[in-house]
C-alpha cells in the first residue's frame, strides 16, 4: 500500500472516529439535558405546591374563624395538605391532589352557606389565588410530562440508554391524575348531607 493511500485511510479513520466521539458526546449531553429538564420542571411544580400549601393554611385559618363547627372538613384539608408535603413522587402528589381539590371545593361550597365567610375579602382573595395556582399547576404538569416523555424516550434509545445505565438514570413516572380524579365529587356525602 502506498503512502498516499495510507494517509487517505488514516484521515478517513480519524474523521469517522471524530464523528463517532462527537455523536456519543451529543447523545450523552441530550440525555443529561433531558434529565435536568425533568428535575427543573418538577422543582417548578414543588414551588407551586409549597405556595398553594401556604395559601391553604391561610384559608383554613380564615374558615376556622368563621365556621369553627366544621371541624371534620377543616381536618380533611389539613390531612390532604400534609399529604402533599409528605408525597415524594408525582404519583403520590397526584393522588393527594385529588383529595385536596375535593376538600377545598367543599370549603367553597361551605362559604355559600355562610355569608359572613363568603363576604370576607380575604376569603375571596385566597380562593382566587388558589384557583390560579391550580391552573398554573396544571400547566406545569403538562410541561413536566412532556419533559418526562422526552427523557424516557432517550433512556430507551441507543446510545443514550448506555449512558443512562452508566449514570444510574432510570425511567421517570409522569404526573398523571389518579383514578379518583375521573370520579365525580360528592360534596353532600362528604359533609354528611343527603341530597333530596
Amino acid at each position: 500500500m502506498s503512502l498516499f493511500w495510507l494517509v487517505i485511510v488514516g484521515f478517513a479513520a480519524l474523521v469517522v472516529a471524530y464523528s463517532v466521539v462527537r455523536y456519543l458526546g451529543r447523545s450523552q449531553a441530550r440525555l443529561m439535558e433531558a434529565h435536568e429538564n425533568c428535575e427543573k420542571t418538577w422543582a417548578d411544580i414543588e414551588v407551586l405546591l409549597e405556595r398553594r400549601q401556604a395559601e391553604l393554611e391561610q384559608l383554613i385559618d380564615l374558615t376556622n374563624e368563621h365556621v369553627s363547627h366544621e371541624r371534620d372538613l377543616l381536618a380533611g384539608i389539613v390531612d390532604a395538605r400534609e399529604g402533599i408535603v409528605e408525597a415524594q413522587s408525582p404519583e403520590e402528589v397526584a393522588t393527594v391532589a385529588v383529595s385536596l381539590r375535593e376538600t377545598t371545593q367543599e370549603v367553597y361550597t361551605l362559604s355559600d352557606e355562610h355569608p359572613e365567610l363568603a363576604s370576607n375579602e380575604r376569603f375571596d382573595e385566597l380562593s382566587t389565588s388558589i384557583t390560579r395556582l391550580e391552573q398554573r399547576l396544571e400547566d406545569r404538569r403538562e410541561q413536566y410530562n412532556e419533559a418526562v416523555a422526552t427523557y424516557n424516550t432517550l433512556c430507551y434509545t441507543f446510545p443514550e440508554s448506555v449512558f443512562a445505565n452508566y449514570h444510574g438514570l432510570t425511567r421517570r413516572e409522569p404526573f398523571v391524575a389518579s383514578y379518583r380524579a375521573h370520579e365525580g365529587v360528592e360534596v353532600g356525602e362528604r359533609l354528611g348531607v343527603r341530597s333530596a
